[in-house]
């Protein structure tokens, strides 16, 4: 999913945001995507259960985000998806949900039941909320 959103105007937040030192402008902008991140994340639960993608729980359990390396103290980016690696051959349960795309996109054999792009649209203004409320909160603790 190669979305992304640009919080662009709110000067004031940008100006306030322009005066901390870059470790502050990285954490607060890092825990607002964070914050964002969360929302989205718990929606695509939902939208997973509720289509029944539920089977060993290991898709619901390794939906996620990841927070890139950030290149600037004004640019965060954060990775959203659905966990997956090589097996564990030691382990009692695998936790590999390698076949999450299955479901998302569909098979030739079987129809999608998409919950991320459902999840990102029906919550992006509320995640979008959400970071801002981080951001001023962490402008108000700095």
């Amino acid at each position: 999913m190669a979305d992304s959103f640009k919080f662009s105007g709110g000067v004031e937040l940008s100006r306030r945001l322009r005066e901390l030192s870059d470790k502050m402008q990285k954490k607060i902008l890092r825990s607002g995507v964070v914050a964002g991140a969360q929302v989205i994340k718990k929606r695509a639960k939902q939208i997973a259960r509720s289509k029944g993608i539920e089977d060993t729980g290991a898709l619901i359990r390794n939906i996620a985000g990841k927070v890139e390396k950030q290149r600037s103290p004004e640019y965060v980016q954060i990775n959203f998806g659905v966990r997956h690696g090589k097996p564990n051959p030691k382990a009692k349960r695998q936790d590999d949900p390698f076949y999450w795309h299955f479901h998302e996109f569909g098979t030739s054999k079987m129809a999608a039941r998409p919950f991320m792009r459902p999840a990102f649209e029906e919550s992006k203004e509320e995640a979008l909320g959400a970071m801002v409320e981080r951001v001023k909160k962490g402008l108000e603790n700095a």
